[in-house]
């Protein structure tokens, strides 16, 4: 929306003698009603912030891995996975509902492949931690390296709030008790991310914060319309600051037994969008696990088929992703306790001749420890004070960004 400013313009004076410097205050230099175009839109601010590092978090880089346990045309192998798409990744995806489902055999194939095991224990209904036990007894007589446990997907089907954080911290404490070197992620649904908030069970109880998307071409009958974007950055926006991220859970459908039709270049959009745009605009992003499966192998009612594998034009794209961007292939130690990460807010701002200013408001809640009356403003017809952006971000990075150790 554009509107004429009509305002004064405050600049910053200089005393000119033997030095010269800011003085404290801003004062006119010279009072110039001005009378231009400016324009009122949202813009998105990376705000650098020293942050507590998460286990096992990269500084910089993401972990990658794939799901292909029911995949029958690669074998279940995750290796044939690899071959295929010419990358390799860093987890070995797996779901455990009861004893057996993470055999002895996968966990020796992830020592030899230099993999980590990331399990994923579905909710049981009932409440029972009796899969907990089995998967503690399974895990630990035979895996002593780092294993990621995606506790308990929150989803639509979840419960109630306060019987799941109580199940869910039953299960963490077990699996913090006898399995020294897990690493455990809660995760939810991209749908709906606001009202799943309210089943997080504490930073105390997390070490990194996932969300599953998968996006179907239709849903109960009806064509898909969910709005992925919107749920992947009110998630990213809440827990930024608290914990790594990691998209626990990619699947793009390129095939629906619904209307029987093939959407490849939708599927090779998406893929860009989660392995190239998403990356660059959510920094704390330090993991995506793509889900490679039919779910028509998987049940009778299956429909949508989400194998990247199955397709040349698939494979061909995140062969080039992976080659393109900042992934990871093994997990690593990383030395340091703390590390910056460019916290991302999106706030309305004023466009005038090209520079963004920003609501006195937005100023002392986003830099906070900053004496802003340092910073060149305007003062707009609304009433309101406005500071220059650009000017912001400098005094702020000149404050802060000193070397982390």
């Amino acid at each position: 929306m554009k509107k004429t400013l009509i305002g004064v313009l405050l600049c910053t004076a200089l005393l000119v003698g033997c030095s010269s410097e800011i003085v404290d205050q801003p004062v006119i230099a010279s009072e110039t009603i001005l009378t231009s175009e400016c324009e009122e839109k949202l813009v998105d601010l990376y705000i650098p912030n020293h942050v507590e590092k998460g286990l096992l978090e990269p500084v910089q880089g993401i972990y990658t891995g794939a799901y292909v346990e029911s995949n029958s045309a690669l074998d279940n192998d995750i290796k044939k996975f690899e071959e295929l798409v010419g990358s390799k990744q860093a987890f070995r995806v797996m779901q455990y509902q009861g004893s057996g489902d993470v055999t002895s055999r996968q966990m020796l194939e992830c020592l030899a492949n230099k993999q980590t095991p990331y399990i994923k224990i579905m909710m049981n209904q009932d409440y029972d931690t009796t899969p907990i036990y089995h998967l503690v007894s399974d895990v630990k007589t035979k895996y002593k390296e780092p294993v990621f446990i995606e506790l308990y997907p929150v989803n639509r089907e979840t419960g109630d709030p306060e019987a799941y954080k109580a199940y869910y911290k039953t299960s963490y404490e077990l699996i913090k008790k006898h399995l020294d070197n897990a690493v455990v992620v809660w995760s939810v649904d991209i749908e709906d991310v606001s009202s799943y908030v309210n089943y997080y069970p504490g930073n105390n109880m997390v070490d990194w914060v996932g969300l599953n998307a998968y996006l179907p071409q239709y849903e109960s009958g009806t064509e898909y319309t969910a709005n992925y974007k919107e749920g992947l950055d009110l998630w990213y926006k809440t827990f930024q600051s608290e914990k790594p991220l990691i998209l626990s859970g990619v699947a793009i459908s390129h095939y629906s037994r619904v209307d029987h039709t093939y959407q490849i270049a939708e599927a090779v959009n998406l893929l860009n969008y989660f392995y190239d745009t998403v990356p660059k605009s959510y920094p704390r992003i330090k993991g995506i696990l793509y889900i490679d499966v039919d779910m028509a192998e998987v049940s009778s009612e299956g429909k949508e088929d989400y194998t990247l594998s199955s397709q040349k034009e698939l494979v061909s794209t995140y062969h080039n992703l992976m080659e393109k961007g900042n992934f990871l292939g093994e997990i690593e130690e990383f030395s340091g306790a703390t590390l910056t990460v460019p916290m991302k807010y999106t706030v309305p701002v004023l466009v005038v001749d090209g520079e963004y200013y920003v609501a006195k408001d937005y100023a002392h809640v986003l830099f906070n420890t900053l004496d802003i009356r340092k910073i060149q403003y305007i003062d707009y017809v609304d009433g309101k004070r406005y500071y220059q952006v650009q000017s912001l971000v400098e005094a702020y990075n000149t404050k802060h960004l000193s070397p982390v150790h």
